[in-house]
């Protein structure tokens, strides 16, 4: 029979893993506990030197204290042949105290104290200690012995330390003679004496055996080594689970796909010869033959690429070609969207996209019929014999097809919104068909469409928004579109009435100031607030610093898609109206007052009459002077009476045209000389800016000197204290008129006044001093004339007065 060999045991890469990784953390841990030995015997053997070292200072503090306490004062307390040896021998006391100490210490060390010629046979030193005073004795500067050495069966850590005797020794050790008797009496005159001062008579030894710090070592060492290998243990059972989770599971499923994905047979044999070795050696064997295998079908797949790369070849320029055409394509489109955003109209986007399309396709000529509203053709190059489509051609609109007629193609031009027409491309030969793509071409026709209805969107709204600009800036009134925060987002021409400033943030911040001042009812507001809190329209009238009023309509606007609110301020300047209707309302209110007063002067003026005869009559008849000084004053009040009769019959009366001219600055210069007496005695200083070279006015002189005078008048009232001042300017005002300005330092017209201050009767001074028609007839005979009077009070109070300009010469 033949012997067969036994197979040899196949281990797993995981055993393989975890015994390698055992043996070295055996290994590992072994070296760490000689060296944790060795660490814990050095520092065992520190301690039990200080131990040894501390049995020694302690033996030497007990015969330092029987030296320089205790036998001094026996010495003093005792006869001076007394001597107490368990009381006042340091050696002896110092040895019963260790040997005690030594009966109550478990770890039995080791302590000697012993000389040359002792006293007490205990004392005699042996071999090795007879030795160590020696050693003290040859070196005096040796103060400490230190070494391991046998004490008997066992080893010692021994520390010794020389006996030098010192002046205080030398009554016990010295000279016999001198030894207290008691002491010659126990031990003799021999042993112990006949020693001088520095003399090394013995040692002291003391120590522990080695075995003490030798024990505990091993035990820790070992019981270390114990948890150390224990904690492997665990710490390989973790590895080996890990290991399995990480490297085992996924080269078991690398086997898997080897069995699953590889079925030839070369492949299996391959995959059986997996399982006769680890995981890593199998697979890595496995590998080179697969290696092997993918070589032999890398180089039929070479043989088999020779052949096609001519195929590819030929396919690579095909695609190559169609690409190259379809990228012609996408310039096309990328060029109709570029020529959209340069055109202005629907013409020069068709002529642009006529042009694109013929370069594209090569043709001889392209049409396009618009079949929407009108018939019109359009052509890209100049043609007069442009024929109308056939109804059939036009039918296209209404399918998603291209029509080829030999060498015409026409293409359906129309949007999801609306169809526009037909583009007609023409060629003198008859093209590839393969050149053209019906998707492209109806993608094409599309785009177009898209273009064209943009187009057609973008013109109304341009033509839309510059109507709308038109209407804006055709505004004469300020106009302005502003946000919730008052910014000026658009404003028109008008709006510089209001805004004079030129940058945006101050124009700002005057339409601020412009929307938030005090209303007619001297009430505060903000117009705007109100207007956002409750997104309705407002209105409402206001007036401005410089005295003008305004009418201010706000509109919020929808706010749709927009975060902030929108509102449109119209601002509408009524100054010239309230004028107006105050000059109306005065002459109303005159009429009214004149024609009361017709009536009144029409019954007063009887009566004065008899008065003023009979007076008359009377004065003539009387003689006696205090009679006829009250007839005088009796004439003065009724003469009074008919001037106010005459004033209420001039303000009665129907208005005539006033007639005449006269030169402004004339009468003014004739009125200042007539009153320059009563102003000087009033100490007011009267002065004159009169502009040269102004043309005259439409009024009678007599009438000017009238107006002066009732005006001057009041100004004169006005100012009550002394060094008052009136100046009187003239100057030409818009060509048109003569503007006459009378300004007095008074103390001013209140507001609530200066309304009613050209009411007949009216009259702000004490009873008996004006009969308050004097301004009601100023204002009636610049009304007569055609001009305005305007009235300003603040510090000082002036009456600017209009005269219109005489024409006549210039007609």
């Amino acid at each position: 029979m033949e012997n067969k060999k036994m197979p040899l045991p196949i281990f797993s890469l995981r055993f393989k893993f975890i015994t390698g990784l055992l043996l070295f953390a055996v290994a590992l841990g072994i070296c760490i506990s000689i060296i944790i030995y060795f660490h814990l015997n050095h520092i065992m053997k520190s301690e039990i030197s200080e131990r040894s070292r501390m049995l020694l200072d302690q033996s030497s503090a007990v015969q330092s204290y029987v030296k320089t306490v205790l036998r001094p004062e026996m010495f003093k307390i005792l006869p001076k042949d007394r001597f107490v040896l368990k009381a006042m021998s340091s050696s002896y006391i110092s040895r019963e105290v260790m040997a005690s100490l030594n009966e109550n210490n478990t770890s039995e060390f080791h302590y000697r104290r012993v000389s040359n010629k002792p006293r007490n046979p205990a004392s005699t030193p042996n071999d090795f200690e007879k030795n160590l005073i020696l050693i003290f004795n040859r070196d005096k500067t040796l103060e400490t012995w230190e070494d391991n050495t046998m004490v008997g069966d066992k080893e010692y850590h021994l520390v010794a330390k020389p006996v030098t005797f010192n002046e205080s020794c030398m009554q016990c050790h010295g000279d016999p003679k001198d030894a207290p008797k008691e002491l010659k009496e126990i031990y003799g005159d021999k042993n112990g004496f006949n020693y001088t001062v520095g003399d090394v008579g013995g040692i002291v030894v003391a120590g522990f055996p080695l075995e003490l710090i030798q024990r505990p070592v091993k035990e820790v060492t070992l019981q270390y080594l114990s948890l150390y290998f224990l904690g492997i243990m665990f710490f390989a059972a973790l590895i080996s689970l890990f290991f399995d989770r990480l490297v085992m599971k996924n080269l078991h499923n690398l086997t898997g796909i080897f069995k699953t994905r590889f079925s030839g047979r070369q492949e299996q044999g391959i995959i059986d010869r997996l399982g006769q070795k680890d995981e890593i050696e199998g697979l890595i064997e496995g590998v080179d033959e697969l290696a092997i295998c993918l070589s032999d079908v890398r180089n039929e797949l070479e043989d088999y690429a020779q052949n096609l790369e001519l195929k590819v070849e030929d396919r690579t320029k095909e695609i190559k070609l169609k690409a190259k055409k379809h990228l012609g394509d996408v310039r096309l489109f990328v060029k109709l969207l570029s020529g959209f955003t340069g055109s202005i109209d629907t013409k020069h986007l068709i002529t642009h996209v006529l042009e694109s399309v013929g370069n594209r396709f090569d043709a001889d000529q392209v049409i396009y019929h618009c079949t929407v509203i009108s018939e019109n053709a359009y052509s890209w190059k100049s043609d007069n014999n442009i024929s109308k489509l056939a109804d059939d051609i036009k039918e296209l609109l209404w399918t998603d097809e291209i029509l080829i007629q030999e060498n015409q193609l026409y293409i359906p031009i129309k949007s999801s919104e609306s169809h526009w027409g037909i583009l007609c491309i023409f060629w003198s030969k008859i093209p590839l068909l393969d050149d053209l793509d019906p998707a492209i071409l109806l993608a094409l026709g599309q785009q177009i469409g898209i273009l064209i209805e943009n187009i057609q969107a973008f013109s109304n709204i341009r033509f839309q928004n510059d109507m709308l600009q038109s209407i804006f800036e055709g505004i004469s009134d300020p106009l302005l579109l502003i946000d919730s925060n008052c910014h000026i987002i658009i404003a028109n021409k008008g709006s510089k009435s209001i805004l004079t400033k030129k940058k945006r943030a101050n124009q700002e911040k005057e339409l601020k100031k412009f929307l938030c001042l005090e209303n007619t009812s001297n009430g505060s507001f903000n117009i705007l607030d109100q207007v956002i809190d409750k997104e309705k329209p407002m209105s409402e009238e206001i007036k401005t610093i410089d005295g003008r009023y305004f009418s201010i309509d706000l509109y919020p606007l929808p706010k749709r898609d927009q975060a902030d609110l929108r509102i449109i301020l119209s601002a509408r300047n009524i100054t010239m109206e309230k004028q107006m209707i105050a000059r109306m309302q005065q002459t109303e209110r005159l009429s009214s007052i004149g024609k009361m007063a017709a009536g009144i002067a029409h019954e007063i003026n009887n009566p004065l009459g008899v008065i003023q005869c009979y007076t008359d009559l009377v004065k003539d008849a009387v003689k006696d002077p205090e009679t006829l000084s009250d007839i005088d004053i009796i004439l003065k009040h009724t003469r009074n009476v008919q001037t106010i009769v005459r004033d209420l019959l001039s303000l009665s009366r129907p208005k005539q045209v006033i007639s005449g001219k006269c030169s402004i600055n004339k009468v003014i210069s004739k009125a200042i000389e007539v009153f320059k007496t009563q102003s000087a005695s009033k100490e007011i200083s009267v002065n004159s800016y009169l502009k040269n070279n102004l043309p005259d006015i439409k009024c009678d002189a007599a009438i000017l000197e009238q107006i002066l005078t009732n005006l001057w008048l009041n100004a004169f009232d006005a100012i009550q204290d002394s060094g008052g001042e009136i100046n009187i300017s003239t100057q030409l005002a818009k060509k048109d008129h003569v503007l006459l300005c009378i300004e007095d330092n008074g103390p001013g017209i209140p507001d609530h006044v200066i309304s009613q201050i050209f009411d007949p009767f009216y009259t702000t001074k004490e009873v008996g001093k004006g009969t308050g028609l004097g301004l009601s007839v100023v204002y009636g005979f610049i009304n007569e004339i055609g001009g305005r009077i305007e009235v300003e009070s603040d510090e000082t109070t002036v009456f600017n007065i209009f005269f219109p300009v005489d024409k006549t010469e210039d007609n």
